[in-house]
């Protein structure tokens, strides 16, 4: 019966659907693409060089190279202290597919500002006709991510995974400053694994499902929003 019941488990495994997913990466380097937008205007970014602030010096192995990162400063004093800086879209997303995501945090203080890797429902992404044209600030409800802030001083790795609610399609991926008015932190070393019937929008292109990458030269949202329309 053992015998039975082992040969049995095994031939489950065998039938079992391999889940295959996608892995895209950005990294600001040398690049003048900076985020996908924000809500309103509670966070200003620009793509920063390490020449300009020396301790912004890091690669994905954890070293030391001359490199750019993303700074995010905080353009509100909002009472809730939370500023959204959208880094990533998916969309054709089936309920129970999962979205992970990670990125290099440097804050250069203890304590306030706090950084989180968040996400939130954008179900409006699958409805654009051109996917460079997405309304960016649609909301259709928060899926958090990170419940801590991490050690607060220097380079931290955060990652995430969001499991697909019913009645969901579309998401996008947050990076969440908390803290008063110029609040600063910066990110680098994106990556974001997704289902393979996904669709994915990185500040510098488009990526399909079907394997077709389209380039977005704009340096902003604002800005994308004026070429596409």
């Amino acid at each position: 019966m053992r015998k039975f019941l082992i040969t049995l488990a095994s031939a489950c495994l065998l039938t079992m659907p391999v889940l295959a997913e996608q892995s895209y990466f950005y990294d600001w380097y040398d690049s003048s693409a900076d985020y996908l937008g924000c809500f309103g205007f509670d966070l200003v970014a620009q793509v920063t060089a390490a020449a300009d602030y020396p301790e912004i010096r890091k690669d994905a192995n954890g070293g030391s190279r001359e490199d750019c990162g993303l700074e995010l400063v905080k353009n509100t004093s909002l009472a809730d202290g939370v500023a959204l800086g959208f880094l990533a879209t998916v969309w054709n997303l089936q309920e129970g597919d999962q979205v992970t995501a990670s990125i290099w945090r440097y804050d250069p203080y203890s304590g306030m500002p706090y950084f989180r890797l968040w996400a939130h429902y954008n179900d409006a992404l699958v409805q654009a006709s051109d996917a460079r044209g997405q309304d960016m600030e649609a909301y259709d409800g928060n899926c958090q991510g990170n419940n801590s802030f991490g050690l607060q001083n220097g380079w931290e790795y955060f990652e995430h995974t969001w499991t697909i609610e019913a009645g969901h399609t579309g998401l996008v991926i947050d990076a969440a400053i908390f803290g008063d008015l110029y609040a600063t932190v910066y990110v680098d070393d994106f990556w974001i694994w997704v289902p393979d019937h996904a669709d994915v929008r990185l500040p510098d292109a488009v990526y399909s499902s079907g394997g077709e990458v389209t380039p977005v030269e704009a340096a902003t949202w604002t800005s994308v929003k004026a070429i596409f329309q």
